[in-house]
């Protein structure tokens, strides 16, 4: 019997063998990428027109390959300008970190100062507002003068305000004398603040009187450095706010009794023997480079338009030629000055008080040894009570433009002590 071929069992069929295939390189595996050469017609343009086809197709450069001669690095002269624009960015940024902290130094010392001026400021308007005369009434003759014990002739005619203290406040050149080392305004008042150099003996009296003083004064620190210190540190001259209090038990110079019509010893108490301005050791400085003080006495406006309408609150009491003298031993009579005769043993209801600090810095660019600097000059200033915030105007124009940094204190004061009578 005859089997089909295809069923023998006889038969096996073969393995199928596994294809070798070789790695083929980049150049080969592009090639292989490459279109193919066109066919038909084009294949009988002939050998130059098959390997211009070839030729022309794009080609993709190995990873292995290397770089380009295109892709150069940076010259020395690219270098150098780059250079250039770093160090230029740096100093700019140097000069900007210096400004700052310049600037940052000067204002922490602009505000420590004007920090010790407004301390100063506060404790002066303190005390200011503690003054008193401790007005009475008592009785005058025909010609206002004053009764005085032993004397039997005398005719009461009048009855008006009497006062044993005295307060005054005006130009330091009317005061003081020496308007170069005393500039601007001063005020001198008698005060219950209880100070003594003996407490102990005095601990139960804390309202005794002080006679007390506030003025700018020019002049160097010598005499106020320690004495491990003394002669080892150049003096400085700056301008500074002086205080006066003088300790109760040391005060001997009293004013004298006020007679009304005789004040050419009413003064003594300030500028006589024993008096504030020869009270060497009560005196300290409370701040450093105050340049003025001045000091406007006022009256409300209510009893200034009452006195005159239209008026002013400090043209009531305060003279028209000029001086801002406020002098409660001025004449109580009030045939002689109307202005005055309101004065007389009486406090100002109010007290405007202006003072203008400058920086340590400023004072020290522009200082000229024993000579007080031209720009703080105010001998022509705050002589006219109504041009008190013109001349301030042109002081604060004067700082600014020297570049002076300033700081002004003004406040008006009501003064406790003040029983205001027309």
């Amino acid at each position: 019997m005859n089997l089909p071929a295809e069923t023998s069992p006889m038969r096996e069929p073969r393995p199928k063998r596994a294809r070798f295939r070789p790695v083929e390189s980049d150049l080969w595996s592009d090639r292989r990428r490459q279109p193919e050469c066109p066919t038909g017609p084009a294949q009988d343009a002939g050998p130059e027109t098959a390997l211009k086809a070839v030729t022309s197709a794009p080609h993709r450069a190995s990873p292995h390959a290397p770089p380009r001669a295109g892709g150069r690095a940076f010259t020395l002269v690219e270098l150098l300008v780059s250079i250039a624009v770093l160090s230029i960015f740096v100093l700019v940024l140097s000069t900007l970190s210096e400004g700052t902290f310049r600037l940052w130094r000067g204002t922490a010392s602009s505000v420590q100062m004007f920090d010790g001026a407004r301390a100063a400021f506060d404790i002066m308007g303190k005390r200011l507002g503690q003054a008193t005369l401790n007005t009475y009434l008592d009785y005058y003759d025909a010609s206002w003068k004053r009764r005085v014990p032993g004397n039997s002739s005398f005719v009461p005619a009048e009855y008006a305000r009497a006062s044993d203290l005295h307060f005054l406040s005006g130009r330091n050149a009317l005061v003081l004398g020496n308007a170069t080392a005393h500039p601007a305004h001063g005020v001198f008042f008698f005060a219950p603040l209880g100070f003594t150099d003996n407490s102990a003996a005095y601990r139960d009296l804390p309202n005794l009187l002080n006679p007390t003083a506030y003025f700018v004064e020019f002049g160097d620190d010598a005499g106020t450095q320690p004495g491990f210190l003394q002669g080892k540190l150049p003096s400085r001259n700056r301008y500074r706010l002086v205080e006066v209090v003088q300790p109760s038990q040391n005060f001997t110079a009293y004013p004298k009794f006020t007679d009304g019509d005789d004040p050419s010893n009413d003064r003594d108490w300030i500028t006589g023997t024993g008096g504030l301005a020869a009270a060497t050791g009560a005196k300290h400085y409370l701040a450093e480079n105050v340049i003025a003080l001045v000091l406007r006495p006022e009256l409300s406006e209510r009893d200034a338009l009452a006195i005159s309408p239209g008026s002013k609150p400090w043209n009531p009491i305060l003279a028209s030629n000029g001086n801002y003298t406020y002098d409660s031993r001025a004449s109580v009579a009030p045939t002689a000055n109307a202005i005055t005769a309101r004065q007389f043993a009486q406090l100002p209801p109010l007290l405007r008080v202006v003072m203008v600090a400058v920086d340590e810095t400023s004072a020290a660019r522009v200082a000229n040894g024993s000579t007080p600097p031209a720009v703080f000059d105010t001998s022509t200033l705050f002589v006219d009570p109504d041009q008190l915030d013109a001349d301030l105007a042109l002081l604060e124009q004067r700082l600014a433009s020297n570049r002076i940094r300033y700081r002004v204190f003004n406040t008006v004061l009501p003064l406790r002590g003040a029983k205001w009578n027309r």
